[in-house]
């Protein structure tokens, strides 16, 4: 075991940077060529500098830093003034070095309960800490800030760093306290990073800095084997024989730095808790803003660079003026907490003053990079380099530009590099097309040849072009308008499999045959010397229960309504049997008229629209993203409905931000390239107004006249409108209901889209009905659909779904924290000293005025509104207006923003009173920031000195972590499908699936479908297994109820070998060899699925005999049946109402007789009418 993420072999400075992008090597080559870029390499590599660099513009930035570090081979830090220019210099510099890093500056709150952490940003600065000390040659990109924030020394880091290998000898227990003490959090499951836990002989672990979670499993006390598994259903993917585990904090504490914290912080009334989280061995959770009491060393970024880094100051006048406004807020922000009595003197030291920090980075390898000539402050350069070159413009205009922009670079001799991505072939034929011809090459692996011109489908950020080196470069940006997008891993989307993990002793469940109980835990009984574990539940009048594990499968975990208003059922009186049968007749009524309705649309015919003409192509080519693959498969859809001749009548459902209006607007452009209209009908005047600026900057620059119709229009201009629209100027109107009244009349309307259709009103949603009869109509559902439902309506609903979540280029930084006056006050300064707006949700309608007022004498200079639905539907529309156009700093307001705002530059969030909100809300609102091109942040602050409940406590500790992989995220995505099911199907259907529960419901619906649709629905058997064995999850093989759980209901979902071979696999694998019980578990799980699919009802065994009794319906063939009872040992028919087959067998345990029941039930199923 090593105690040192230092290895000498990853030293080795001679070897080729790590991830380097080696094929557009000739963008660096070439600059071998210009006399300048030759001074500065062998200035800065020669420790000549610092030097001032001058007349490059970002795009010509970022390639020359690129090439000097691909050049150099040694550690290069690029220092920028804001968090914004590290996103977009990372961005563009992955182009060129794929494995480039951003370090992000921490956040720095200094009252003494507040915590404020974020796993996503603790895990780059850690990854980008432990790379720098193992002297890799990373580039690495930080706004000043995060240089000018103090450290633990790289040697803290270390010493928590554990490099486990397989056949090395450590106790479990002491492994596991290495990790303790390296801020790892203890926890029953592994599921996000920063966790561990210990199973047995087994320890789980989620490094911070890792993709996966690694199960370390010992033989005794060796290391026997190591595998990454997947934390969605907690199962090993690939084995690996070495893992290196990093700290899960920044400020691993050793006992030194312990008892200095101690003694720092004992005179400290107000830090009485930390105090004792210390002497007990812990890290405080605001251990971090308490740095410099722990580590009196002056260490930053800088010091864990060796000294002939290379270091880039991008701007350095504008990084000394950050610099400087960092430090004065960071101060003031500092004396306030002082003054109000919180805080510590010491804290002073969490930030270096901008003087001290520039002195740091005056090295004779700094290089600083100016747009213009600018006077010297801090840093004065030794030489000076002075690039001759030139931004590209776009090709607004159209492909003649391009050509004829080429032809003058070719008659200066210039070779010219167009690096068009995924249009590679497009721009060749559009070239071609205008007797320009340049050849394509997917990848320019070789020197650039004088006087070229090429394509090539490599992306870079943005062109430029250098007269010295006769070089034309143009980006897919200037061709197409696209964004460059690094290429980013496919996000871990889980389908939200909500299993009985996520189920806990009082919670409400489902019994189908017995309605909903509360479930009160596992009861293990032994009768005649076997035993057996049951669930048991408690009904109305305190009824129990006790349900067998084999019958887990007809259990669910209540969802569909709000729990505590939800009645439990009463035993035997048979109100449980009168609400499933309401329910399905009314289930059964929807799906028919649901058929029958698809089937009258479809016998109408409709529009045909053509193929996509060249200016479709070009729209979706100046698509500043990638499009999900559930994008392009809606569009897919869209366009195959609009081509045929069908009316089409499609859902399109997704989460917020996932990209349904780049879909619609799509759909919308297809349709006015046929000459036709289209009306995009929203539910209010705000989202008009978005969708409107949407598609106005879209189609810019394309033939299409769009318009709003909504009452901030003046009458003249309404008039105006509706006069376009009747004569067909307007080709799209986009507007409210107002567009369904009588006097607004299209002259030939072939599109009719609906956003949030279950927002209008009834006699609204009449008027839609009527309009859209012989039109095609695509709707839009912000809700999330859930998938089982997806399933069971298609065929009867066209349905289009956008499960895949769009790039996450950067995650919300989610900060739990006690709300106080000097957090709030810095949160909201941070993002208004970016130009950006805050949200502060605040659900107290009543005192939301005085809650303002205080805000605005805490922070005179926002200028802050509020707004919330009690509100006259006028004045908060023009409020929600004024703050979309940037004439409020905050919005104060209900959770009215939780649906369908979007304004990319507010992109700070502060939720008061979070643990009164539901996971879903959370989740819903924290979407409203960092939708933009910045890092958005959200605050979910609850009241000081509250003692909250135990619900609270775990909703916000489910926040807290708030990964993918949490059951939290499970619940909060299911509770949002439940509400888009309630959308989709109605409000009547809404009330049954919370009288039944999401799951009975989902399986209603399905049987209801299948029979409208003329296809047979089997009637299920629940066989009922009386097998007198020990069939039960022993406490020391699954320590954990909520597992043991989890297990028997993965057990009794088995319905074939493959099920079964898969939880055999399954329990290996995460619990080790699996105990005769157990196996006694799965055997009877196998068993009853292969007796019900023979059609038998009862499978009893006891000693010397079994006994099978088939049902009226058994599927089985009578002559096969009777000739294989011939081949079975001591079986024969016994009379009865019921056929029945009993096996007698002398002196046969029970145990035994099980085992010839299997064969016979085995030899049977040849016997089925469909067998063989």
């Amino acid at each position: 075991m090593e105690n040192t993420a230092v290895n000498s072999n990853m030293t080795n400075r001679e070897t080729e940077a790590k991830g380097l992008n080696t094929e557009i090597n000739p963008l660096f080559s070439i600059l071998d060529k210009s006399e300048e870029f030759r001074r500065l390499q062998a200035g800065l590599c020669g420790g000549k500098g610092p030097a001032g660099v001058f007349g490059l513009g970002e795009a010509q930035r970022t390639h020359i830093e690129a090439a000097l570090f691909s050049k150099a081979k040694r550690p290069m830090l690029v220092v920028v003034p804001s968090e914004q220019a590290a996103a977009r210099v990372h961005e563009e510099l992955c182009c060129y070095y794929p494995d480039a890093v951003l370090f992000p500056a921490r956040e720095l709150p200094l009252n003494a309960h507040s915590y404020v952490q974020s796993q996503e940003l603790t895990s780059k600065r850690l990854r980008t800490a432990a790379r720098l000390i193992k002297g890799e040659p990373c580039l690495v990109v930080a706004p000043i800030e995060a240089v000018m924030q103090r450290m633990a020394p790289p040697s803290v880091i270390s010493a928590f760093t554990q490099t486990v290998r397989t056949g090395v000898v450590i106790e479990p227990a002491s492994l596991l306290k290495k990790f303790i003490d390296a801020g790892y959090s203890r926890e029953e499951m592994c599921e996000g990073r920063g966790q561990v836990c210990l199973r047995g002989g087994c320890i789980d672990i989620f490094p911070i800095t890792a993709e996966n979670p690694v199960r370390i499993e010992f033989f005794d006390d060796e290391i026997d084997t190591m595998r990454e598994f997947d934390p969605l259903n907690q199962r090993s993917t690939e084995n690996t024989d070495c893992v290196e585990i990093l700290p899960a904090t920044e400020l691993p504490l050793d006992r030194d730095m312990r008892q200095k914290g101690i003694a720092a912080l004992r005179s400290k009334a107000h830090y009485a808790a930390e105090t004792e989280i210390l002497r007990a061995g812990g890290i405080p959770q605001n251990a971090l803003s308490l740095l410099p009491l722990f580590v009196r060393n002056e260490i930053t970024l800088l010091d864990y660079l060796p000294e002939d880094a290379l270091i880039i100051l991008d701007e350095p006048s504008r990084i000394e003026e950050s610099a400087r406004f960092a430090f004065s807020r960071f101060t003031d922000n500092l004396a306030d907490v002082l003054h109000s009595g919180e805080g510590h003197e010491l804290q002073a030291g969490l930030l270096n003053a901008p003087s001290v920090t520039m002195a740091a980075l005056d090295r004779s390898s700094t290089a600083m990079l100016f747009a213009f000539s600018r006077s010297y402050q801090l840093i004065k350069p030794k030489f000076l380099v002075k690039f001759d070159s030139r931004q590209i413009s776009r090709y607004v205009q159209g492909d003649t530009a391009l050509r004829d922009d080429i032809g003058l670079w070719r008659q200066k001799g210039f070779s010219v590099l167009l690096y068009a991505g995924r249009h590679a072939e497009r721009l060749h034929d559009i070239l071609s097309d205008l007797g320009t011809e340049a050849p394509v090459t997917q990848k320019l692996g070789r020197d650039i040849v004088e006087r070229e011109i090429i394509i090539t489908g490599q992306t870079i950020p943005r062109g430029f072009e250098y007269p010295e080196l006769r070089l034309a470069v143009v980006s897919e940006y200037e061709l197409f308008g696209s964004e460059y997008r690094p290429e980013t891993k496919p996000t871990k989307h889980p389908h939200n499999r909500l299993t009985l993990y996520d189920l806990s002793v009082g919670d409400l469940v489902v019994h189908e045959a017995h309605g909903i109980g509360r479930f009160t835990g596992v009861s293990t009984l032994t009768v005649d010397g076997k035993t057996r574990d049951y669930i048991e539940l408690c009904y109305r009048d305190g009824d129990k229960l006790f349900i067998p594990t084999d019958q887990m499968d007809r259990v669910q975990k209540y969802i569909g309504g709000e729990e505590e208003k939800q009645k439990l059922s009463k035993l035997g009186s048979g109100e449980w049997q009168k609400t499933v049968a309401r329910t399905r007749a009314s289930v059964r009524k929807l799906a028919f008229d649901l058929v029958k309705l698809y089937g009258e649309r479809a016998r109408r015919k409709g529009f045909r629209f053509s193929k996509d003409t060249d200016w479709q192509q070009r729209l979706e080519l100046s698509f500043p993203y990638r499009e999900t693959p559930d994008q392009l498969t809606s569009i897919q859809e869209i366009k195959a409905d609009m081509e045929s001749d069908k009316i089409m009548d499609r859902l399109l459902c997704g989460d917020v931000g996932y990209g349904k209006t780049e879909v619609a607007l799509r759909a919308a452009f297809k349709c006015a390239m046929d000459g036709k209209q289209c009306a995009f009908l929203v539910p209010t005047t705000i989202l008009a107004q978005q969708h409107y600026n949407t598609l106005c900057s879209r189609y810019s620059g394309f033939p299409i006249k769009v318009e709003l119709l909504s009452r901030f229009r003046t009458p003249a201009e309404q008039a105006r409108i509706k006069k376009q629209t009747a004569d067909g100027t307007i080709d799209i109107l986009v507007g409210t209901h107002s567009i369904l009244s009588k006097d607004v009349k299209f002259k030939d309307l072939g599109l009719l889209i609906i956003d949030e259709e279950q927002r209008f009103g009834v006699n609204h949603k009449e008027q839609i009905k009527n309009l859209k009869r012989n039109i095609d109509v695509l709707t839009l559902s912000a809700t999330p659909i859930p998938r089982t439902l997806h399933m069971s309506m298609s065929g009867i609903r066209d349905m289009s779904v956008i499960e895949t979540p769009p790039e996450a280029r950067y995650p919300v930084q989610t900060f739990v924290v006690e709300y106080n006056d000097a957090l709030v006050r810095e949160a909201i300064m941070k993002e208004l000293a970016r130009g950006g707006q805050v949200y502060i949700v605040y659900n107290i309608v009543k005192t939301m005025d005085i809650f303002a007022e205080s805000l605005s004498k805490l922070v005179p200079e926002a200028r802050i509104a509020y707004a919330h639905g009690q509100m006259s539907e006028r004045r908060l529309e023009n409020t929600m207006m004024d703050f979309m156009d940037y004439k409020y700093d905050v919005l104060i307001c209900s959770t009215i923003i939780e649906s369908g705002l979007d304004i990319s530059n507010a992109n700070t969030m502060i939720v008061y009173d979070a643990d009164k909100f539901g996971l879903s809300q959370l989740y819903q609102l924290r979407g409203r920031v960092g939708r933009g091109a910045r890092l958005g942040y959200a605050y979910l602050t609850f009241r000081q000195n509250k003692v909250l409940s135990e619900i609270a406590d775990k909703r916000l500790s489910a926040i807290k972590e708030f990964t993918q992989f949490g059951a939290g995220f499970r619940i909060a995505m299911r509770d949002l499908e439940i509400r888009g099911a309630g959308d989709i199907l109605g409000a009547e259907q809404h009330g049954h699936m919370a009288q039944v529960g999401y799951d009975l419901y989902c399986k209603m619906i399905d049987a209801a479908v299948k029979e409208a649709k003329g296809e047979t629905v089997k009637t299920e058997i629940d066989t009922v297994m009386e097998i007198p064995i020990d069939a039960h999850i022993p406490q020391k093989y699954i320590p954990r109820e909520t597992g043991r759980i989890s297990m028997y209901k993965r057990i009794a979902a088995i319905t074939d070998i493959d099920s079964f071979r898969d939880v055999q696999d399954e329990l290996i694998d995460r619990y080790g060899e699996i105990p005769r019980s157990v196996q006694n578990l799965l055997d009877i799980a196998l068993y009853k699925s292969r007796a019900a699919q023979l059609g038998i009802l009862n499978f009893t065994v006891r000693p010397e005999e079994a006994r099978f009794t088939f049902g009226a319906d058994a599927p089985l063939d009578g002559a096969k049946l009777f000739a294989a009872v011939g081949t079975i040992d001591g079986a024969a028919f016994a009379a009865g109402e019921k056929i029945a087959l009993v096996i007698k067998n002398k002196h046969k345990t029970g145990e035994e007789m099980f085992r010839i029941a299997q064969d016979a039930v085995n030899t049977l199923l040849l016997c089925t009418e469909n067998a063989g």
